[in-house]
């Protein structure tokens, strides 16, 4: 069983959470989720099985798109409408003004972690530190707005947005940013992840749904996960070189330097590898090398 589940994650639930449950249902051990969704969340949780969990990293790193609505005049805890209150402002600013507030969030950017986070430090989640009343200094990272569009309003201290954003973006940090920028406060009050890479909402499966035939069945090969990604070709000789840990020259076949899909001629697809600036085609993270060249297409 290899492959990734397309889980559609309802509120209320973390996404550990949804991965227990696919476990569950599959009666699968070897399973990961790409991109962590809050418990307030709804949306796209891709949940990789088997020898898919090797890729689990090239899916939670393609860029993401939410839809979220945001209430001003409020700023919690956590970031969102489950929070506790700590701070409470005026709406005073016009749409005019909100637009080009939003506007100046696009691009290249720093951001600091929330407290109320999956990062990691000392072993434990920082929201781990957070419930104990601990706050951590966060170093910044480096994040991307690729596009942010303002839905149509019928309520200044209610709107609601499409973010589209690079890995690691913390939507509920940037609410909060956006809220004191406008002299004001803000707070998430619902998220939906709608876009994973290629992933959209078109085939996702209720996570209340049990039927372990329709999961079965709604299982999503890696090489279609990962389509986004260059495809290369190898030769026999070339792919026992790379399936072997070393790397083959591939003389300029390759346009750009990155991460690129990896088949063997025969048309399987035996893992992830990349090409650096001399045209050399190194492995990554490849299938299990002893059964590669009879792998359905579905590994």
């Amino acid at each position: 069983m290899n492959g990734f589940l397309l889980i559609d994650k309802p509120s209320g639930i973390s996404s550990r959470g949804c991965l227990d449950l696919v476990k569950k249902i599959l009666n699968e051990k070897k399973v990961g989720h790409c991109g962590t969704l809050d418990p307030l969340a709804t949306g796209i949780l891709p949940i990789s099985i088997g020898e898919a969990t090797k890729f689990s990293h090239y899916v939670s790193s393609q860029p993401k798109t939410y839809n979220v609505k945001i209430l001003f005049g409020l700023e919690t805890d956590t970031g969102d409408i489950t929070g506790m209150e700590i701070y409470k402002a005026d709406v005073k600013f016009s749409k005019k003004e909100l637009a080009k507030t939003l506007k100046s969030f696009i691009g290249k950017q720093d951001q600091i972690p929330p407290m109320y986070s999956a990062l990691k430090r000392d072993g434990k989640p920082l929201y781990y530190w957070a419930r104990k009343g601990v706050s951590l200094k966060r170093e910044p990272r480096h994040i991307e707005v690729q596009d942010l569009n303002l839905k149509p309003v019928t309520k200044m201290k209610e709107i609601e947005i499409e973010i589209s954003c690079t890995k690691g973006t913390y939507i509920r940090a940037l609410v909060q940013s956006i809220g004191k920028s406008l002299n004001s406060a803000a707070t998430v009050l619902e998220l939906r992840r709608t876009h994973i890479g290629s992933f959209n909402e078109d085939n996702l499966v209720k996570i209340d749904n049990s039927d372990k035939d329709l999961f079965l069945k709604s299982i999503i090969g890696s090489s279609e996960a990962l389509k986004d990604f260059p495809k290369i070709v190898l030769n026999k000789e070339e792919t026992k070189k790379i399936i072997n840990g070393l790397q083959v020259d591939y003389n300029a076949r390759q346009e750009k330097e990155g991460i690129v899909r990896l088949y063997e001629e025969e048309g399987s697809f035996i893992g992830i590898g990349s090409v650096d600036s001399s045209m050399k085609v190194s492995p990554k993270r490849l299938i299990n090398t002893q059964k590669y060249s009879a792998s359905p297409s579905k590994i």
